[in-house]
């Protein structure tokens, strides 16, 4: 197992942990002479774990090569990362392990709506970083937390672009498929305010569980409805099973899903089935060459044998961005000069896509756009 690399169960991170304690400790948590210490709880397994993955699969590219350059400060970069399976009382209880018995220096891309809002008060009164949550739920977002940094658009900016490209076709009746969880709430209230801007609501609202268990209930509810269009506040597993039991239906409606939808799973799962689905996303096309950091990204995946994702980038880009904090924060490191570099990175140049932190914005991105999947392949 490479040190600072840590794709792994909980069974490797105390072979890990063990090898940082063994080294000279600082005075700050989680910073020896030689690593820097991150954590990180997401879904390792359950129906969310391919998503998951992904996205970490991104972060521990740049990491890994950051690694091989000598790190940050002459600091390496270790990630531990435990399994929550998208479980919020898991994901509380390993962001408390991770804090007060791992002794992390940060907490980096924790997976999801739901397990970040139990996450995010207790790094917080534990004066911890956390660093681009995989979520876009304006709840995390305002009020503004000084410890919580966010690199991706919101959900409710997805869903406006949407409503707006709907609105603009002339598309009127658009209905919402929704987790029945937090995420799939947050995604709700941000259609539903999204739809009353251009006076309108919900064609229909179809709730539908993160296993996809009850899709067919779901498409029922749509065809009854018939709507022109559908908001899928959908990921993982759902978003697959929910459009097989649509395709079993005569509803032909048009299909717009948010950025978390996992779409790399829905080309592969479904084939011909996902032509036409069109996937708001809050970093450029992996698939396309205009931005520098997709050649960096695309150069490593290439070097890796890891085929390109939208969400493997946003992992990618994450890390390169953190790393860029953590480079200004200078060699005498600590948490609040990490705060204080993250907030002081407004304008900086990440490829082709700059950041908008600063002492009074904790988002780093405002990008939006959206692409079609188009005979297993995306255009925009």
């Amino acid at each position: 197992m490479k040190l600072l690399r840590t794709l792994c169960p909980a069974i490797l991170l105390a072979g890990c942990a063990a090898l940082l304690a063994a080294a000279p400790a600082q005075a700050q948590q989680g910073i020896t002479d030689e690593t820097i210490l991150l954590g990180h709880s997401g879904a390792l397994s359950g129906p969310l774990a391919e998503l998951s993955r992904e996205y970490l699969s991104g972060a521990t590219l740049y990491f890994d090569d950051l690694n091989g350059r000598g790190g940050v400060n002459n600091r390496r970069i270790a990630l531990l990362s435990l399994d929550d399976a998208y479980d919020p009382d898991k994901a509380a209880a390993n962001v408390a392990r991770l804090i007060e018995q791992e002794k992390v220096f940060a907490l980096f891309g924790c997976f999801g709506t739901g397990p970040s809002v139990r996450a995010v008060p207790l790094a917080s009164r534990a004066r911890v970083p956390f660093f681009a949550p995989y979520t876009g739920a304006d709840a995390l977002r305002e009020p503004a937390d000084p410890y919580v940094f966010h690199l991706r658009a919101s959900y409710a900016q997805e869903i406006d672009a949407m409503v707006s490209h709907l609105v603009t076709l002339g598309v009127r009746a658009i209905g919402v498929v929704h987790h029945a969880d937090p995420f799939g709430q947050a995604g709700l209230v941000a259609a539903e305010q999204a739809l009353r801007r251009h006076q309108l609501l919900p064609a229909v609202v179809a709730p539908i569980a993160s296993s996809g268990a009850d899709a067919p209930n779901a498409a029922r509810r749509v065809v009854a409805a018939n709507p022109a269009a559908l908001i899928l506040v959908t990921a993982g597993d759902s978003s697959a099973a929910f459009l097989r039991a649509l395709r079993l239906t005569d509803a032909r409606p048009m299909l717009y899903g948010l950025s978390v939808i996992s779409s790399r799973q829905l080309i592969r799962e479904l084939g011909a089935d996902a032509h036409g689905l069109v996937i708001a996303q809050v970093v450029p096309s992996p698939f396309r060459l205009d931005h520098s950091v997709v050649r960096e990204y695309r150069k490593l995946a290439d070097q890796a044998g890891q085929p390109y994702s939208y969400t493997a980038l946003e992992g990618f880009l994450a890390a390169k961005t953190f790393a860029e904090g953590l480079r200004r924060a200078g060699r005498e490191l600590n948490r609040e000069k990490l705060i204080g570099a993250l907030q002081g990175m407004g304008n900086w140049d990440a490829g082709g896509l700059r950041m908008q932190f600063s002492a009074r914005r904790q988002v780093g991105l405002d990008y939006v756009d959206l692409s079609v999947i188009s005979r297993g392949n995306f255009t925009r």
